[in-house]
């Protein structure tokens, strides 16, 4: 139980990091990111499956949502800086927070940027998407919508259910990363095409109900009007509170792209036939495991999407990535020739070792 608790403590560090002053944040990104690249490659894999224990780890996943809200308000606190902002105004006569009233550098915001943006997508956007998994109107499905709304990104979780995951590995999926797409190209391409489809299906199921798609039972626009009602917040802050945040969403969003990008890369399957283990790069790499509540068993999550991240099985014969999440998404993103380099080998073992003949047929089209 106690090793999920890494993903809270870690934002935790980072909360207390703010605190203190712009080189300490920029401490924190670079010693999260070498702890955990390199603790998955020396503490080995992690296989462990917990049943019946949703008392004990719901609770770690509902504790990431308020502690990512501090991590907004510090971004709030950023006004305190600006005299002429309105959270100055509020709080200026508070001794405690008047040590925010401090010149913060380019370089300083962009630690904050890259601090702040790495533990949304990974502590925000990946319980999102654990939590969307959840019974509509439950506690859980509820935090999942206000921890999108964060991103701006309620498309996610619609399209990912109804979409994604009825058509991973096919062209019909923009979440799928196809062969010897580029990175950049893919980011593009997912997050419009994400937008689009949700967008699609969900007037559809309000036009079957006898409503209007601009209707206040749009889920989509529900979880828009509470990503405003946060914009607003961190407004009182001003522009530089604005810029951070808009920053941090924006570098959030490219590693949840980029995440997409390496859980399905090359991988090809004929439309319409079953969704198997080997349809998901997956990797068994601890602190990620830890960190991204089991989505790195990424087989066995789409095998049965409602099950909860500690049910989920590490496949052994499915699959691998040859590194940690954190380390492939930084290798594609700094990186990306290199990487396609990597994987090009890897899918021809796939192609050998996997593949169907209807699903060669297929990669040969591709290739042609």
């Amino acid at each position: 139980m106690f090793k999920y608790l890494l993903a809270p403590l870690s934002i935790i560090i980072l909360i207390i990091c703010s605190w203190q002053n712009p080189a300490a944040v920029w401490m924190f990104f670079f010693g999260f990111s070498v702890f955990v690249i390199f603790g998955d490659n020396l503490f080995g894999n992690d296989r462990v499956q917990f049943y019946k224990v949703e008392n004990k780890f719901n609770p770690i996943l509902y504790a990431n949502f308020p502690l990512l809200l501090i991590v907004l308000f510090n971004m709030t606190l950023l006004g305190m800086s600006n005299s002429q902002s309105i959270i100055y105004n509020i709080l200026s006569n508070d001794t405690f927070f008047l040590q925010w009233k401090t010149d913060y550098s380019n370089l300083d915001l962009l630690g904050i940027v890259l601090s702040s943006g790495l533990l949304i997508g990974g502590m925000g956007t990946v319980v999102g998407h654990e939590l969307v998994h959840r019974k509509k109107n439950s506690l859980g499905f509820k935090i999942s919508n206000w921890l999108l709304a964060i991103t701006w990104d309620p498309a996610f979780g619609i399209e990912h259910i109804h979409g994604h995951h009825k058509y991973v590995a096919t062209y019909d999926d923009p979440e799928s990363a196809r062969r010897g797409e580029g990175i950049y190209v893919f980011i593009l391409r997912s997050t419009l095409g994400t937008i689009k489809n949700a967008w699609i299906w969900e007037s559809n199921r309000l036009i079957k109900l006898g409503l209007k798609p601009f209707s206040y039972k749009n889920q989509m626009l529900q979880v828009y009007f509470r990503s405003f009602i946060l914009t607003v917040l961190i407004s009182l802050g001003g522009p530089i509170s604005l810029i951070v945040y808009f920053g941090s969403v924006l570098w959030a969003k490219v590693l949840l792209e980029t995440v997409n990008y390496l859980e399905h890369y090359g991988l090809v399957r004929v439309p319409g036939t079953k969704i198997e283990p080997k349809h998901s790069w997956n990797s068994n790499h601890r602190i990620s495991s830890y960190l991204l509540f089991n989505l790195t068993r990424h087989s066995a999550h789409h095998e049965k999407g409602t099950l909860p991240f500690w049910e989920l099985k590490s496949y052994e014969d499915a699959p691998m990535l040859p590194f940690g999440y954190l380390t492939m998404a930084y290798f594609i993103l700094l990186f990306p020739w290199k990487y396609k380099k990597i994987m090009k080998r890897k899918l021809q073992a796939w192609d050998k070792q996997y593949a169907s003949a209807e699903e060669l047929n297929l990669i040969k089209g591709i290739q042609e």
